[in-house]
């Protein structure tokens, strides 16, 4: 049996290698999206190339702009700091943002200067060595004007570059809804588009945090976390962080498939209130037979497009293998209509035209807490889990 001190060092580790609260910021504790890295890295190599890096909320857009600098740092074979990072708010103007990225660059200028373009571009002459900018939540500028000059700073630095390269991230479906009404930019800029991770790159992050706190782990334990956690990191962390804690705490060298059931009621409890706020809005009923949740789960289990978009179509199979009967289109349609307003929060974002709406979830991070909640509620079970995402998965 190990002691106290031993048991709270692996506590620890487990702490530091999952972090469901916080975005990565070590490439030692990173794992996956080799590709979307290469292709940040190839554009920071190539003169006068500037990236955009964008995608659902809770992808780990963020986590991959903080590894840049360790990434930027072991190609080059040196420690020197070759990457500067800031968050945008909706009150950021371009002044205020330039003044905070040369301060940090540690480049000198008149705190009277008025930064534009033209003179941005001419301080970040001074730069002799490759430095990344990252401007992270890009999206959330709401001055059109400031807008406006990043599109132009970028433009020119593209026409006249030098050593900085320009990282902007956000969320997004495409580069246009990153830039808005400033389409020309794209054509300056690399579009990294970030999607869900998929099954293999989750069960790295597990396999990772596990050997770290020497716990091992089955194929079947890793690939259950992985499909729960819907393509999310932070829901792979979340559950792995619980489930090895659960285990440590047990004084055991081994996960058990217990831990993983106690990762999802923590995961459902320990959510965000925002999530669970929301959730209750959408599903609130005073009648017990009415079917809010259970549609809800259902739209949660549906198939989608790489958008995460589905048709009402795509909900009646898992609606009718919840509810053990036959449920088509009209039996639901209302339900539909009705997460889609203020009713019942807005939870579901829908798109098209009448009969033929297409629907996804507004935040993607509510998605793998409906399935969790249903499965700690008991509105499902893992059998008929399984069952709903492979015939999810023929329909492909």
């Amino acid at each position: 049996m190990a002691d106290p001190k031993q048991r709270m060092a692996r506590l620890a580790q487990a702490t530091a290698h999952f972090t469901p609260g916080s975005p990565i910021d070590s490439l030692d504790l990173f794992a996956g999206r080799i590709e979307q890295v290469s292709d940040i890295l190839g554009a920071f190599h190539s003169r006068g190339q500037h990236v955009a890096l964008y995608g659902e909320r809770g992808v780990g857009k963020t986590s991959i702009a903080n590894i840049l600098a360790d990434a930027l740092a072991a190609r080059a074979g040196s420690t020197r700091p070759t990457s500067v990072r800031i968050g945008c708010t909706s009150g950021n103007k371009y002044q205020d943002l330039w003044v905070s990225i040369l301060k940090k660059l540690g480049i000198e200028h008149d705190k009277y200067e008025e930064l534009q373009p033209e003179n941005v571009r001419a301080h970040l002459e001074a730069l002799d060595y490759p430095t990344l900018i990252v401007i992270d939540e890009f999206d959330r500028l709401s001055d059109v004007d400031t807008s406006t000059l990043f599109a132009d700073t970028i433009k020119l630095l593209s026409d006249e570059p030098t050593h900085a390269t320009i990282l902007l991230v956000g969320v997004g479906d495409s580069i246009d809804d990153l830039v808005e009404d400033h389409k020309s930019v794209a054509r300056a800029l690399r579009q990294v588009r970030i999607p869900r991770m998929a099954p293999h790159e989750l069960e790295e992050i597990l396999k990772t945090g596990t050997k770290a706190v020497g716990l091992k782990v089955t194929e079947s334990q890793l690939e259950q976390i992985a499909s729960l956690s819907e393509g999310l990191p932070h829901y792979t962390h979340a559950l792995g962080l619980y489930a090895v804690q659960r285990a440590i705490e047990d004084d055991r060298d081994e996960m058990a498939n217990s831990d993983i059931e106690t990762a999802k009621t923590l995961s459902v409890r320990k959510a965000q209130h925002t999530i669970i706020t929301a959730y209750n809005k959408a599903t609130r009923s005073a009648h017990q037979d009415v079917l809010f949740d259970k549609v809800l789960l259902a739209c949660a289990l549906a198939r989608k497009d790489e958008l995460g978009m589905f048709a009402a179509r795509n909900v009646a199979g898992p609606l009718s293998t919840i509810m053990g009967k036959q449920f088509d289109i009209p039996a639901f349609a209302r339900h539909l209509k009705q997460f889609s307003g203020e009713e019942r929060g807005n939870i579901l974002q829908r798109h098209g035209e009448e009969r033929r709406f297409f629907y996804r979830f507004d935040d993607p991070m509510m998605q793998p807490y409906i399935i969790l909640n249903g499965l700690s509620n008991h509105l499902i079970d893992d059998a008929t889990l399984r069952e709903i995402k492979e015939a999810a998965a023929q329909e492909s």
